[in-house]
């Protein structure tokens, strides 16, 4: 697997988009009584800026992140503030905060208005375009140590589990500072049946044997855009991949395992548990994906055809 070349860095935007108006970040404010921040009524996007083989700064899969974006909308039943709009949003901000290099950009749609839990709602869509180059674990080539939570990801009949809202994250703070302080990097939480589903803000997937596999959303995942992305480059690469359901004992069988995610982009598993994955340090078919996934958000091969959708 090639270490990518580390790009952008930390620091705050000039401007950002807030309700309808370019204004300096530290302007773009929610109102205290707003049923966001009341009930937590609020759906959001990240996507990644890369800086192109041409020296190009260009979204990556925006389109499919405006999808899931409409989606989560739809099922939080928030109004379309106007995110047909977000192409150009991305492109002025880029522009108007001189950014160059690879990027995040974080797209909301908030419940801006003030009310009880069942009063109408008016939305605000806010955005924001940031540096952010490579997390630690792609930088320096480091495997993340795992637990098996004892917290639950919510099912789909708690809550819609599609739907990519600021309220499920609350849960999964509280089981990622629970493996933190026990020593781990992370964990993964579980399903009521006692699956494994996911990391708290990534996608797992593992390599038995050369055959990819990632939990199944009809578990409850999430539906994430870079989930949709391997399973594709998979067939591009000829790796069989497939949705299954994975249990702990299995998962710690793997011979590599990998979390994926726009923000995070790729972190190799080195131990579940006190279990250390063997293939972890040089994991062949991840090394595969990580080297193609930079070689298309570079311009340096074809991009993947991508569909995302709410279901497997």
């Amino acid at each position: 697997m090639t270490t990518p070349d580390l790009r952008g860095g930390a620091g705050p935007a000039d401007t950002v988009f807030h309700a309808g108006r370019m204004v300096p970040a530290d302007q773009a404010a929610l109102r205290v009584d707003s049923m966001a921040l009341r009930y937590g009524l609020s759906v959001f996007e990240g996507v990644r800026l890369y800086r192109r083989a041409d020296g190009g700064l260009r979204p990556w899969l925006l389109a499919q992140h405006v999808e899931r974006l409409r989606s989560s909308m739809d099922a939080m039943r928030l109004p379309d503030p106007g995110v047909d709009r977000l192409a150009d949003i991305v492109d002025e901000l880029t522009e108007r905060n001189g950014l160059t290099d690879d990027a995040y950009c974080r797209i909301s749609v908030s419940a801006d208005g003030p009310g009880l839990i069942d009063a109408p709602v008016r939305s605000a869509l806010t955005v924001t375009v940031r540096p952010m180059g490579r997390k630690r674990w792609l930088a320096g080539a480091e495997g993340m140590r795992l637990n098996v939570s004892r917290w639950q990801r919510p099912s789909a009949a708690v809550l819609p589990t599609h739907a990519k809202s600021i309220s499920q994250y609350a849960g999964s703070r509280v089981a990622l500072m629970e493996a933190k302080a026990a020593g781990y990097d992370g964990c993964l939480l579980t399903t009521p049946e006692g699956h494994v589903a996911e990391a708290p803000t990534a996608t797992l997937c593992t390599v038995h044997d050369g055959v990819l596999t990632t939990p199944p959303l009809s578990d409850g995942v999430l539906p994430g855009v870079t989930r949709a992305w391997v399973l594709a480059v998979c067939r591009t690469l000829g790796i069989p991949a497939a949705p299954s359901v994975i249990d702990a004992e299995r998962l710690r069988d793997a011979d590599e395992a990998f979390l994926c995610g726009t923000g995070l982009e790729f972190a190799a598993v080195r131990a579940i548990d006190t279990a250390e994955l063997p293939a972890w340090s040089a994991p062949p078919v991840t090394g595969r994906i990580v080297d193609r996934y930079f070689a298309e958000v570079r311009g340096d091969a074809p991009a993947t055809d991508v569909s995302w959708s709410p279901v497997d």
